[in-house]
């Protein structure tokens, strides 16, 4: 792709920090410092279960939240305190996967450095299972580097991360099994569609969680191949995977503006 750096470097609708923008100014710029930050300020909501913490409705409803403007809202109402303060665990923003990335991005685009979300599944959650996740890229002068805010994991390999995009088409070429691919209850093809129009939503900077806006998507049976449907959506990840500019990655929607991820959709 031709440099697209300019792009990445620049807030997204979903990763403008608005009026929380002068938080960032004492911030380093370290792109995995940023990610502690971040860690110190965010729950995952598995996380918390597994501690046996326990929220208020009202906390609990922030995992639904879009946008970094509308996490640091919601972190800032918890505890006022600096961002790079990490807060105790009871004092932490109710989240998911999701959230620790966009924040991350958002605040990594804030300090200078260009940065996007990848929607895809990660390998080191379970063995033998692709468990679906959102992690971070970042260009550190010579590449785009693949980090988890989430986690703090940043030593990858091919078994760690497979985006949207690579998962879809190794699926549909046979080169993997479809039923490894998922979460919880939810496993199969439903789940690859979904990755994957997030995934080029992300890359052409619509950072959206969750496909139920998507009615195209629902086909019966969810977990099943569905001839039409994706037949359509292999050429998205076509036109994705060989877009040569930004323009041409963001237009990869226009034959296929029913996967556009919406900007205000739920993140549920």
């Amino acid at each position: 792709m031709d440099d697209a750096t300019p792009f990445y470097r620049q807030p997204s609708r979903t990763s403008v920090l608005g009026r929380h923008r002068d938080r960032v100014l004492d911030l380093p710029a370290d792109p995995e410092a940023l990610g502690a930050i971040v860690r110190g300020l965010l729950i995952h909501d598995h996380t918390a279960a597994v501690q046996g913490l326990r929220f208020s409705a009202e906390r609990m409803s922030h995992r639904e939240a879009v946008g970094a403007g509308a996490i640091l809202d919601n972190v800032i109402s918890i505890d006022p305190a600096p961002l790079d303060r990490e807060r105790p665990v009871e004092r932490r923003m109710f989240g998911f996967c999701y959230h620790f990335a966009l924040l991350h991005c958002a605040l990594l685009r804030a300090t200078g450095t260009p940065a996007r979300i990848r929607c895809g599944f990660a390998g080191y959650f379970a063995a033998q299972r692709w468990i679906d996740h959102w992690v971070v890229e970042y260009w550190d002068g010579s590449g785009w580097t693949l980090t988890d805010p989430q986690t703090g994991r940043s030593n990858w390999s091919g078994d760690d991360f497979q985006d949207g995009v690579t998962a879809w088409k190794l699926c549909r070429d046979g080169a993997s099994q479809p039923a490894a691919y998922g979460n919880g209850e939810l496993w199969g093809w439903d789940e690859l569609r979904g990755s994957l129009i997030n995934d080029v939503g992300a890359l052409s900077k619509v950072e959206v969680a969750g496909w139920y806006w998507c009615d195209r998507l629902r086909v019966e049976p969810l977990d099943q191949p569905h001839d039409e449907l994706d037949q359509s959506l292999d050429s998205l990840a076509h036109l994705a995977a060989a877009a040569g500019s930004v323009d041409e990655l963001v237009n990869c929607f226009d034959l296929y503006p029913e996967f556009r991820p919406p900007a205000g959709a739920v993140a549920r």
